[in-house]
């Protein structure tokens, strides 16, 4: 018998629950980075992931990997995916948010998407992703790109977010726990990118007070216009990115 349903959340996205054109779109950039994880990585490995959200995105790199154990915070996400998506390749666990339960350098890889600008301390956030990585392994990780989103000075207007960052800051804080970064910005088709700097920059807006049907009179049948194809990653400029696409690799 499966569980309850996860409830929609600004910040958990459920397939097939998609109410306007940007919410899918938002959906496909998320699965685009988990694409990107599979493609650059080896089928062999051990993962873990923190903050899986719904489970989706595990599911897809469960067929691509060793095992794969993804933590959460959140007990009814944890019972969810365990009975959506578990397998003998693919478990969830509840954690405490501060300390992984495994040993030092249990995990080729680890994946951690659109989480830590939820987290109040990332210094020990990221210690803790170096911490269980063996020597070569590499922590995949995704987070919003405050200058495609902010002011200079602006807090974020996403009240569940602690922080966001450039891509500068986000190099730099990965440097002081990796001993390799990269940082790649997630592009998009022009089309792609205007409507998401419409959404981030609309806020409150009459279109968010429209019925779920006029939304879908206003966007068209945005599922068969747009794919996971209409994302890109740069890597020669970053600050452009809606998200940051960054890997931290531990040399020893």
């Amino acid at each position: 018998m499966n569980s309850k349903p996860l409830e929609k959340t600004v910040e958990r996205i459920v397939p097939d629950t998609f109410e306007s054109r940007e919410a899918y779109l938002l959906y496909l950039r998320h699965v685009f980075a988990y694409e990107q994880f599979i493609r650059q990585t080896r089928d062999d490995i051990d993962v873990l992931e923190l903050g899986f959200g719904e489970g989706y995105g595990t599911s897809m790199i469960s067929k691509h990997c060793g095992e794969i154990t993804a933590l959460d915070v959140n007990p009814p996400s944890v019972e969810y995916a365990n009975e959506t998506y578990g397998s003998q390749k693919c478990r969830f666990m509840h954690f405490d948010g501060h300390t992984i339960p495994f040993e030092d350098a249990a995990f080729d890889a680890v994946v951690s998407m659109q989480v830590i600008e939820h987290i109040e301390d990332d210094h020990a956030f990221l210690d803790e992703l170096q911490r269980v990585l063996k020597p070569g392994g590499e922590a995949h990780l995704t987070t919003p790109n405050r200058e495609t989103r902010l002011a200079p000075d602006q807090e974020p207007w996403n009240p569940f977010h602690v922080r966001e960052y450039t891509a500068e800051e986000l190099d730099t804080l990965l440097l002081s726990h990796f001993d390799q970064v990269t940082v790649s910005g997630v592009r998009a088709e022009p089309a792609v990118e205007a409507i998401e700097a419409k959404r981030v920059k609309r806020g409150l807006s009459a279109y968010k007070l429209l019925p779920d049907f006029l939304k879908r009179l206003v966007t068209g049948d945005y599922q068969s216009a747009y794919g996971t194809e209409s994302f890109f990653l740069s890597d020669d400029h970053p600050r452009k990115g809606m998200d940051l696409y960054a890997v931290g690799t531990k040399v020893i």
